[in-house]
């Protein structure tokens, strides 16, 4: 009998039995699932009903995960099972995996071609599948929704399918592609504004997109325990990451009450990004810290602190085991004082995660007004992911994305939002306390002028093929998936001798065009969408003078609106 630690067992009917082959093919490629067994319980022609009788002989092999593929026969098949039997017999199949500790993923069913005029408007596919969604939700488990992906994958359904029903090898290595990346996302994570928005914050950097004026206070609303139910009551028992950012999280009187939170659920984990100014004793003798459920990104600023007392803290977290990156944003004024700050980190072997800068200086829009030389520069000492979708603007409009899946904003009301740069205020999806029910597939980005920037963000995009940010701390993670990472002798940085001359590089990692050869290649490129090669194509072309103009157009108008906004506050007082 194989270990409960490495055992993934395929439970269903023939369409199992056809993939699972392809699957062990397509695990064996990655690393992590090297110790695995894949234990295929594909038998053809059965039933939900077929698999229940079968649950005990699953249960007794005390697997990991299990992936649950059942329907098919049950809608389409010669045995007369209802949807309503089908609806029972599969909450009694999850429930007894799931009283077992078992990892449940659900799997609907592809698309089939039929002959029926009546089933093309009326599939009973469709019916089935829908109840296998309300299921994932009810139950709290992770759906594999094959019927989305097969859609997008195959325009004419036929593509495959070597029969009525059963898919052909392109068929099965899309579902084995598809499930591989789903077993990769086994948490769900929530960037909590637990403290309000905008956050409370101790510092005030001149680079802060935030106004310093309305950071101030404690805006935590209603209790610990009412947030601990509405978490379960949304999520069940999945794993949770609580990631606490924006502004100064240590410094809300509820923090130390939601760390302890988190550490008295043993699924549950931390993190958060800190200028860890405050003292840090507390925070490492929780319970959450104590049994490794903690992370912290340490954000350096030079503006608010000198180098020595924040190297004291980062040094004292890593004596009580919890290793740091340094945050650094890139303002345009560092670029001075970077390359000694880099080496006083580098000698304690710290990794420095350089950020771009969001905003304006002196009047120039920033990250677009990075100079060729500021941009080769940065690029030296970041990671892959970071230069093609964090130093340019690089539109998240349309690419297909995990956010609203699992991972999610949450602002201090409850109110679910896609992302640190879509927050609810711009896009709600639901309130944890009323009516939020996460995507069940993967969708494209939805706004316009929207670069998601954070590493999550970024790495929720199905292009880049990431795996979740859910192993230990997310930027170290991250970072090592780009060719940034700790070893024994100190950080590696990939890029420190990048070739950017060659605009295939260049067009590669998304720089900017500095000729016609290079607007050659973006157009060449076959990975991004086209209006984003015209758009950088046209930048290129437009003037300097031009872009200057623009800036400070918006410049302006970004002025007059805080101006009304600010004299509007003022009359509302003076007429009190």
């Amino acid at each position: 009998m194989a270990n409960r630690e490495n055992t993934i067992i395929c439970f269903g009917d023939s369409i199992t039995k056809g993939y699972v082959p392809f699957l062990e093919e397509e695990i064996e490629k990655d690393p992590q699932y090297v110790d695995f067994r894949i234990v295929n319980e594909g038998i053809g022609g059965e039933t939900s009903q077929d698999g229940l009788k079968r649950i005990n002989k699953i249960t007794a092999c005390n697997p990991k995960i299990v992936i649950v593929g059942f329907g098919m026969n049950d809608a389409c098949g010669s045995k007369d099972v209802s949807i309503e039997e089908f609806e029972g017999n599969m909450l009694k199949i999850v429930k007894a995996l799931q009283d077992r500790g078992a990892e449940v993923r659900l799997l609907t069913m592809h698309p089939i071609i039929t002959y029926n005029p009546i089933e093309i408007l009326n599939s009973p596919i469709d019916k089935f599948n829908k109840t296998i969604r309300e299921i994932s939700l009810q139950r709290h488990i992770k759906l594999i929704n094959i019927n989305y992906f097969w859609k997008r994958e195959f325009k004419n359904i036929t593509g495959g399918l070597r029969d009525k029903i059963h898919p052909n090898e392109k068929g099965n290595k899309l579902y084995a592609k598809i499930i591989s990346k789903y077993l990769k996302r086994r948490s769900t994570i929530i960037l909590w504004q637990y403290n309000g928005h905008p956050c409370a914050c101790n510092y005030h950097c001149p680079y802060c997109l935030s106004d310093p004026r309305k950071q101030k206070g404690d805006h935590f609303w209603g209790t610990i325990e009412k947030w601990r139910k509405a978490l379960k009551k949304t999520f069940g028992d999945q794993r949770l990451v609580l990631y606490l950012a924006n502004g100064e999280p240590t410094i809300g009187k509820n923090f130390l009450d939601v760390l302890n939170m988190v550490g008295d659920e043993p699924a549950w984990s931390i993190r958060m990004t800190s200028n860890i100014s405050q003292p840090l004793d507390k925070i490492v003798k929780t319970k959450v810290a104590k049994e490794g459920r903690l992370d912290i990104n340490a954000s350096f600023h030079p503006t608010m602190v000198n180098k020595e007392d924040f190297l004291k803290q980062i040094l004292f977290l890593r004596k009580n085991g919890i290793e740091v990156p340094v945050v650094y944003v890139m303002w345009p004024p560092f670029f001075e004082r970077f390359e000694e700050d880099f080496e006083f980190f580098n000698r304690h072997k710290f990794l420095v995660h350089m950020r771009r800068f969001q905003g304006f200086y002196r009047r120039r829009k920033y990250p677009q007004a990075y100079t060729e030389k500021e941009r080769r520069f940065m690029a030296r000492y970041m990671d892959d992911a970071t230069i093609k979708y964090m130093l340019s603007f690089e539109p998240s409009f349309g690419k297909l994305t995990w956010s609203g899946m699992d991972f999610f904003i949450l602002d201090s009301k409850g109110n679910v939002g896609y992302c640190d740069d879509l927050r609810p205020d711009r896009h709600c999806l639901g309130n944890v306390f009323r009516d939020f029910k996460p995507f069940t597939e993967p969708r494209p980005f939805p706004k316009h002028f929207v670069s998601d920037t954070t590493v999550d963000g970024v790495a929720n995009f199905l292009e880049l093929n990431y795996e979740q940010l859910d192993k230990r701390n997310n930027v170290m993670f991250f970072a090592r998936q780009g060719g940034v990472y700790r070893t024994a002798d100190g950080v590696f940085y990939k890029n420190m001798n990048i070739n950017l001359d060659d605009p295939r590089v260049r067009t590669e990692y998304r720089f900017p065009p500095r000729n016609l050869r290079d607007c050659y290649y973006i157009f060449r490129y076959q990975d991004r969408d086209l209006g984003v090669k015209v758009r950088d194509v046209l930048f290129f072309l437009t003037p300097d003078s031009i872009k200057k103009g623009l800036d400070k157009v918006e410049y302006k108008i970004r002025r007059s609106i805080f101006l009304r906004s600010f004299l509007k506050k003022l009359l509302k007082i003076v007429r009190i």
